[in-house]
Formats: structure tokens, C-alpha cells, sequence
């Protein structure tokens, strides 16, 4: 019963058929593998349920753990968005990742 997490899936957008991935997990759920397994199930329901073709996420250059979830979730990078994120004075680059509903992992 306890929650270890979430992963979201927002700005879906039906033109394009894509959609917005955004996860965290509790401090006691990191590196046990429960994000990218939760990343990877809502990937599934979005393509298979949804209709969806393309799922984006994106992650702030230093955070190594993001990365490795979007990477074991099946998400490749796309490259870095230049200073897109502001807290405070200090500007952050992030790097974009995307997964399609016809990619190889969605077959393995």
C-alpha cells in the first residue's frame, strides 16, 4: 500500500497524436527499477488504448538519473534544448527524448 511514485501523461495533443511523459519516484522506490517499469506500462496504454504515435519527455542535462529511466524506458534522445529551463538566476538545458508507437522496443 505504500505509493512509490508517479507517472503522468499530460498535453496530448490529437492533432499530432503525441503526448507529454513526466515521472518521479519516493526517495525508497529510486533505483529499484520502479520508474522505467512504470514509464514503459504507461507508454504501452498510451500507444495501445490511446491511439498515440508519439510520447516526448524531457529531463535537465545533470539529472543522470532521468536519463537512465527515459533510456531504459525505451526513449530515445533527440538532443538538448539550449537554457529552456529558469530557477532563479540559473538557466538549465534539457535534453529531449521520444519514443514511437512503431519503434523495435515496442515489440520486444
Amino acid at each position: 500500500g505504500e505509493a512509490l511514485g508517479c507517472v503522468a501523461l499530460n498535453v496530448v495533443n490529437r492533432t499530432h497524436d503525441s503526448g507529454w511523459v513526466s515521472y518521479w519516484t519516493t526517495a525508497s522506490a529510486r533505483g529499484r527499477g520502479v520508474a522505467p517499469a512504470g514509464v514503459r506500462a504507461l507508454a504501452r496504454w498510451a500507444f495501445d488504448e490511446l491511439g498515440l504515435y508519439r510520447l516526448e519527455l524531457g529531463h535537465r542535462t545533470d539529472n543522470v538519473a532521468s536519463c537512465r529511466v527515459a533510456t531504459r524506458s525505451g526513449f530515445a534522445s533527440e538532443g538538448i534544448e539550449r537554457a529552456k529551463l529558469r530557477y532563479g538566476k540559473v538557466r538549465y538545458d534539457v535534453e529531449r527524448h521520444a519514443r514511437l508507437a512503431d519503434d523495435d522496443v515496442n515489440f520486444d
